[in-house]
């Protein structure tokens, strides 16, 4: 069994909750987006991205809760592909 990283490990105060945020700058013929990818305490994972172009309209595109965090990344990167607004 695998170890569990440190952070998932600290103490918390009763009624809260820590999640972990990772970054990612993602450039495609589409644009410019940014994905967050968080991970929360229990090992399960989750991603939103947007455009980062400010004239773009607000889109969130986003991944259910699913326990492999290349899976949220990916299902991200493919409705991007899919919904994701063409650059003229």
């Amino acid at each position: 069994m695998a170890e569990q990283p440190a952070w998932r490990t600290v103490e918390l105060p009763e009624g809260s909750d820590l999640v972990k945020k990772e970054l990612f700058d993602f450039q495609c013929e589409k644009g410019q987006f940014l994905i967050e990818l968080f991970e929360t305490m229990d090992g399960k994972f989750y991603a939103i991205g947007t455009d980062k172009d400010p004239n773009a309209k607000m889109v969130i595109y986003g991944s259910h809760v699913v326990s492999d965090k290349r899976i949220a990344l990916q299902t991200v990167l493919e409705k991007i592909d899919r919904e994701g607004t063409w650059v003229d």
